[in-house]
């Protein structure tokens, strides 16, 4: 797991400019990227992959715009052997990182000359950061699934606040340190909710991106071979897994168990009789949708909560 931070100066560019978040999440992408191709010494078209997601908000939703991300400890070559990686300097990476972040900032008009060579000019606590001491084996998947819990959690947590009725106050703790409950910071009911709402992502913003080995461009030349393999020792053929095209398909239709595990409630399940409902189709032309919309209104039919994408599953229950 690695952290990117950014000095304060520079945080609220990244709160109103949210098409910022992206350029931020591809500069710490080709920080991993350089520095552990240059630890791989004679190794020809090294690329790692990346699994990066930019949040906002520090412990007391303050604004603190930061970037969370999962990387291999190692990447592929051009052969598609894989390549470990054993370390990687931090500080290097934090400069690299800095200098990658200012020159977009720079190019886009946000920094003049003068502010980019004072950020460049700070060699002692400049407000960069870069960490990654947070690590856990490939096999450890209850690591990392905490990990990818930790990553996308929301910024407000509810555990830690409380409502002072009297003076209209919000009391919000920090996180819990070493086992030790983190300070309280009262702040006025008000100043709160602005503080919320401006964690809010806006509409058709990607928050979870997919870099490098991981885009959906490399997995979709992998797919076709034309790229380095899936896994790593087998050029350009994927292990044999045993299943057939059915089994497989079915195996990535898993949507109905990740509803059941974010909202705990079986979309399987009719809600008036219990029983269990198969899928007969999926629609996804939003004129179809409408005129089923249209001719359940007229039915006296109040449509539920949109399903996630804007599609409609059509569902019907087995004998």
């Amino acid at each position: 797991m690695w952290t990117f931070s950014l000095p304060k100066i520079l945080r609220p560019y990244f709160i109103h400019h949210p098409e910022l978040r992206g350029r931020l999440c591809r500069a710490a992408y080709e920080t991993v990227q350089e520095m552990m191709a240059a630890a791989t010494i004679g190794c020809e078209g090294f690329r790692t992959g990346m699994v990066a997601f930019t949040a906002t908000a520090g412990d007391l939703l303050n604004i603190n715009p930061h970037v969370h991300a999962i990387a291999p400890r190692g990447g592929w070559d051009s052969g598609g052997s894989w390549v470990p990686v054993a370390f990687i300097d931090t500080d290097a990476a934090e400069r690299l990182f800095r200098a990658k972040v200012i020159s977009f900032l720079k190019s886009d008009g946000f920094l003049n000359d003068e502010r980019a060579g004072l950020l460049m000019s700070w060699n002692h606590n400049s407000g960069f950061s870069v960490d990654d001491s947070v690590r856990f084996e490939p096999e450890a998947r209850k690591s990392m699934e905490r990990v990818a819990r930790y990553i996308l959690r929301p910024p407000l947590s509810l555990e830690r606040l409380r409502y002072s009725d009297g003076d209209d106050e919000v009391v919000y703790r920090r996180k819990e340190s070493n086992g030790r409950a983190g300070e309280e910071e009262r702040i006025d009911a008000l100043d709160f909710l602005a503080r919320v709402i401006a964690h809010i992502p806006p509409p058709r913003i990607h928050l979870v991106r997919y870099l490098g080995h991981y885009s959906n461009v490399s997995r979709g030349r992998r797919k076709k071979g034309k790229d380095e393999p899936l896994t790593p020792g087998h050029a350009g053929v994927q292990e044999d897994d045993g299943l057939t095209d059915a089994e497989r398909r079915a195996r990535r239709r898993a949507w109905a168990q990740l509803i059941r595990r974010v909202y705990e409630v079986d979309p399987l399940v009719c809600t008036n009789c219990g029983g269990e409902m198969r899928i007969i189709s999926v629609i996804l032309e939003h004129r179809v949708i409408t005129r089923i919309l249209r001719s359940l209104a007229q039915k006296g039919v109040e449509p539920g909560r949109g399903p996630p994408g804007g599609s409609t599953r059509s569902l019907s229950r087995t004998a």
